[in-house]
């Protein structure tokens, strides 16, 4: 108990360290992208937060396992660099007896992640999806974003509004450039609002105390013009974003499908919780340090399994979606073979015996 307790306090440290730091890289590079975005006016600037907070949520599946991985990687190397794995083992406590720990923390934590990836993770998708959507339909009614370059959905317009008062419902310092029918003229005015037709919905930018270029300057049809008011008629942007994907659909849409998206999605979301009973066993086997080679040299070979793992599950899942695999197989050969080679590493590492090694062969040669 004294050794399972131990255990169970360092891998948790361990864990919850670096799931934070893996939180924080991945806000700072979600944070990057969306505003770049923003800034490209995809999206309006205050959907970015809650779209960073619900992109977080919705890693949390994947960084968890990871996360418990490196914990036990780190917990039980720790161990061998100090000499607490010789004491256990001379004390009849090896590396199989860390086995029964290792699985009732993965258990635990294998049970928050099917919440997520069966429950919440398709509600947080979904959500993502209609704020984006949400934000795509007030964009086609405005037509303008403030402080970015917009173009209207025919292409043949440009807008720019430097800044917009908040409390009045207006634009000021506007630049619209337009070009139809072979001309091409530039507006500018101190001010305008929105204008809704009520008979027709069209949509209007209404400027003020404006002047108007057309033709080009020194040309015999080149004009200037001041005016007191121009309606400016804003063509809608088309609509981009999905409605609907798997991955924001409830599970119990998934379930009994024939569709092979449908399938595939259902057997990534089954893989998330049962990837960390195998991810368990491979950190226990990878956590032997040999002082010799350095402190971290099974780290890089654990990362690399861990990465093989992964890539063998997202191409699982493409050839079911394109419908190269057989529905009935599914993601669970990979599973299988994943396992078999972790209780094979297990006992070869109970027997401290190299992973590489070949009993067998070497006894027939």
């Amino acid at each position: 108990m004294i050794i399972n307790r131990a255990f169970y306090r360092e891998v948790i440290q361990s864990t919850l360290a670096v799931v934070s730091v893996l939180l924080i890289l991945f806000v700072f590079l979600s944070l990057t992208k969306l505003l770049g975005k923003a800034a490209a006016g995809e999206y309006p600037n205050d959907i970015i937060l809650n779209l960073l907070a619900l992109q977080v949520l919705l890693k949390l599946d994947i960084l968890l396992p990871l996360s418990l991985y490196i914990g036990i990687i780190f917990t039980l190397g720790r161990w061998y660099r100090d000499s607490e794995m010789a004491v256990l083992a001379a004390c009849g406590v090896g590396v199989l007896g860390l086995l029964r720990p290792a699985m009732i923390l993965a258990t635990i934590v294998s049970v928050f992640i099917a919440f997520l990836a069966f429950y919440l993770t398709p509600i947080l998708a979904s959500a993502v999806d209609r704020i984006k959507q949400d934000s795509n339909k007030q964009q086609q009614v405005s037509g303008i974003s403030p402080g970015i370059f917009s173009e209207s959905g025919d292409g043949k317009s440009i807008y720019y509004v430097e800044r917009v008062n908040v409390k009045q419902k207006r634009f000021e310092t506007i630049f619209v450039r337009s070009q139809e029918g072979g001309r091409n003229s530039i507006m500018s005015a101190k001010s305008g609002y929105r204008y809704t037709d009520s008979k027709t919905g069209d949509k209007f930018l209404v400027l003020e105390n404006g002047e108007l270029h057309e033709g080009e300057p020194g040309s015999a049809r080149y004009k200037r013009l001041t005016f007191a008011s121009y309606a400016i008629r804003i063509e809608p942007r088309p609509s981009f974003f999905k409605t609907s994907r798997a991955e924001g659909l409830p599970t119990r849409r998934l379930l009994g499908s024939n569709d092979s998206s449908l399938v595939a999605e259902l057997h990534w979301r089954i893989a998330k919780p049962l990837s960390i009973f195998i991810l368990a066993m491979f950190a226990i086997v990878m956590s032997y340090t040999d002082m010799r080679r350095g402190r971290f040299a099974n780290l890089f070979m654990a990362i690399l399994l861990y990465f093989i793992y992964s890539n063998m599950l997202g191409l699982g899942q493409t050839l079911l979606k394109q419908g190269k695999l057989p529905l009935a197989f599914g993601m669970w050969w990979i599973h299988l073979l994943m396992a078999a080679v972790a209780v094979y590493f297990l006992i070869l590492r109970n027997q401290n015996k190299s992973l590489l090694s070949l009993p067998y062969f070497r006894r027939r040669h």
